[in-house]
């Protein structure tokens, strides 16, 4: 039976081609996207989490998703949560979604000097960090790595954003908070609301007591919502409404493709060989016998599919993430096997209904066929 298999893959290479291909897609679309929607989900948790607070406090309704959170606190909550029992230090942040030469958006946060006494530590690869005392016209801005790789920005290179020009005066290793660091005081007057702050990171006295912490905050200051950093992954896919009942879609239209690819292939192929079928029927082969040929033939098809989409994923991903060094494509084995698994049930299921088809055809009618 292997032999007739493989003898009709190669009797028939272009459509077995076109078969394979269009698993591999489907196997790749799968992969792509959920790496693109894990990697981006990840890769903002542990930015938050890089930071090195404790705890991030945000008004009440905000989301977790920082650039989906159009509301603000007033200043006088900073100081409010700088005396709270068991803080340690504080760090107001203004956050700003900012075209920056032209470019498409990107985060951009506003700090000040308690930025690093809550623990974030940006390390310089090149230039320096923002000048606290130049005064309030300068304009500086500090990019991580990757945003400078992904536009070909240098140290001392002028960039617009805001309608104003900015100088880069440092590169920072990626992976704390924001791409873009400028003074607080800076982008806060130039979008209008100097008195304002999107959230404040906490560090806590305690470590043991970040919950306990962070539930009195939400008691003695009124109109706040905190969230623990540690939890903050856990936290962040719970917010994204609706995430599940994508990939559940993608998942259906995956095993729709490859079921209506396979059926169409199989289907046209058991048309073609109707001769061959009522031969091998005629030489005694029975209706498992056909229905196992048909159905090996498929599921050979679609494991070849599969391992072409995992491969192309793969190659799609590193050119992608070259191409544009500030996607993370984060590719994990749980969705690799389901992947793979949706490839191997659309073969499965197109070609049943193909194989019983030919298993029911009379010998007779079929030698007679031309």
């Amino acid at each position: 039976m292997p032999s007739l298999v493989r003898a009709n893959i190669f009797q028939r290479k272009t459509r077995a081609g076109i078969t394979i291909l269009a698993v591999a897609i489907e196997v790749t679309a799968v992969l792509l996207i959920v790496g693109l929607t894990n990697g981006t989900l990840d890769e903002v948790a542990g930015r938050m989490q890089a930071v090195g607070a404790d705890i991030f406090v945000q008004p009440v309704g905000s989301s977790a998703i920082l650039g989906l959170s159009s509301t603000t606190l007033r200043e006088a909550i900073v100081d409010k949560l700088a005396q709270t029992e068991g803080v340690q230090a504080v760090a107001p942040i203004y956050f700003w979604s900012a075209l920056v030469g032209g470019g498409a958006p990107v985060n951009a946060w506003g700090i000040d000097p308690r930025f690093e006494r809550v623990g974030a530590r940006l390390t310089y690869l090149e230039g320096r960090g923002l000048d606290w005392n130049s005064p309030p016209e300068a304009r500086e801005m500090v990019i991580d790595r990757r945003f400078a790789a992904a536009n070909n920005f240098s140290v001392g290179d002028r960039v617009a954003m805001l309608a104003d020009d900015w100088e880069v005066v440092g590169i920072a290793r990626a992976g704390i908070g924001a791409r873009i660091y400028v003074r607080l005081t800076v982008l806060r007057e130039l979008v209008g609301t100097p008195t304002r702050v999107h959230l404040v990171f906490v560090k806590a006295e305690r470590l043991d007591r970040t919950g306990e912490l962070a539930a009195r905050i939400e008691a003695e200051v009124p109109g706040v919502q905190t969230t623990v950093l540690e939890e903050y992954s856990q936290t962040l896919g719970e917010n994204i409404a609706g995430l599940n009942a994508f990939r559940i879609a993608l998942s259906g239209i995956a095993v729709s493709l490859s079921f209506l690819v396979i059926l169409l292939a199989m289907y046209t192929s058991i048309i073609e060989r109707t001769r061959e079928i009522g031969i091998l029927k005629a030489l005694g082969g029975s209706k498992t016998y056909i229905v196992l040929t048909i159905m090996q033939e498929s599921m050979l098809l679609s494991l070849l599919g599969v391992i072409g989409g995992y491969v192309l994923g793969r190659l799609t991903a590193w050119g992608l993430t070259t191409a544009y060094p500030t996607l993370i494509i984060t590719f994990t084995w749980d969705w690799t096997i389901y992947a793979s698994a949706l490839g191997v049930l659309g073969g499965f299921l197109g070609s049943f209904y193909p194989a019983i088809r030919a298993a029911r055809q009379d010998p007779v009618r079929a030698l007679r066929d031309e």
